[in-house]
């Protein structure tokens, strides 16, 4: 059987290509895709700011229903809606072996080095994959992955009762980052991001929300502060100029989580006697172990359905990655088999 999907040629090249369904193994499962969203990584991708090997089917964010399953495959049946968590670990190496397999030596993942979903069917490991409770849609499904490295990011950011966040980037990891950190306890959570209408969308979900273009951040959070500084900043934005700020943003004993991909030539400037005279946490944060399971549970609190801003065909990927670049939507949702969108 054969089907589309768009493939990751190298040198920014993505075309919709005809490809053939691979034979399933004992253990796999083959998924007919019916949402793939768009990732920052998979933006970087094309862009030649974050690795891939191609060619590669793009899409690590993504859902489908069961349409075969192997011999042996008995968590999940024909017909169910799954999500996928989409890493493959060795399983040898010294972080696997120590409970931190995200760190893994030789991960691989699918839609970066293994073919992805961004086509009409994918075929996955079952220890991968993830039956959806009813009530969740497929678009919504399909971010489980993404929320996961949200949740993963606030795991790390340990955040108390009571404590300042201040989140750089209102995009959709910056909303969902937001929504994790009230639910931790935040008592104070400002997003700042330059988009109006991602403004707006932000303050009607109950967060402070101010404008970097317009105002001044490090003013506007030593005054909600007391000139104290926040206890919490994250970077989720991936951007040089927004993690150099996070230093002049954060209070005595507080922590900065650099959550955006910052693209890895871009540098920033840390004083190591500020760091020690303040006390500072500075951590990164990569991908999502051992959060899948529990995104799933959190779907239906976090309100993901209106940040799905755009749906397009697989016919209209170009344009779909066109608005994802741009910024203007949160999510892009592309449906491989549906030809109507």
């Amino acid at each position: 059987m054969t089907y589309l999907a768009a493939e990751y040629q190298g040198e920014a090249t993505l075309n919709t290509v005809e490809k053939t369904v691979p034979t399933l193994g004992e253990k796999d499962v083959l998924i007919r895709i019916e949402a793939a969203t768009i990732c920052g990584t998979d933006s970087h991708i094309l862009a030649g700011h974050h690795y891939a090997k191609p060619p590669v089917v793009l899409g690590h964010e993504f859902s489908g229903y069961i349409e075969d399953v192997g011999s042996k495959v008995t968590a999940v049946k024909v017909g169910e809606l799954v999500t996928v968590e989409p890493h493959i670990f060795c399983g040898n190496c010294k972080y696997c072996r120590i409970g931190k397999e995200h760190l893994c030596l030789e991960k691989l993942a699918f839609g970066v080095h293994l073919d992805g979903g961004m086509g009409q069917y994918t075929v996955v490991p079952e220890r991968t994959v993830y039956k959806v409770p009813d009530g969740i849609s497929p678009s919504v499904a399909a971010l489980t992955e993404n929320v996961g490295c949200c949740l993963h990011g606030i795991d790390r950011a340990n955040i108390q009762q009571g404590d300042s966040i201040v989140i750089l980037g209102g995009g959709f990891v910056g909303i969902v980052l937001a929504e994790l950190g009230r639910m931790r306890g935040a008592s104070k959570v400002v997003v700042a991001e330059p988009n109006e209408a991602r403004r707006q969308l932000i303050e009607k979900r109950g967060f402070i929300a101010l404008d970097p273009l317009n105002q001044n951040i490090q003013e506007e959070i030593m005054h909600m502060t007391n000139d104290l500084g926040a206890d919490i900043v994250i970077e989720a934005a991936g951007r040089r100029d927004t993690a150099q700020q996070t230093l002049n943003l954060v209070g005595r004993g507080g922590t900065i989580m650099f959550f955006g991909v910052v693209p890895p030539e871009y540098t920033v400037s840390v004083s190591p006697n500020d760091v020690f005279k303040r006390e500072l946490n500075i951590i990164g944060s990569a991908i999502n172990p051992y959060a899948h399971h529990r995104s799933i549970e959190l779907l239906k609190r976090l309100n993901l359905e209106e940040l799905i801003t755009h749906h397009f065909s697989l016919k209209d990927i170009h344009t779909a990655f066109e608005v994802a670049q741009k910024g203007l939507g949160l999510k892009v949702a592309i449906h491989p088999n549906r030809g109507d969108l």
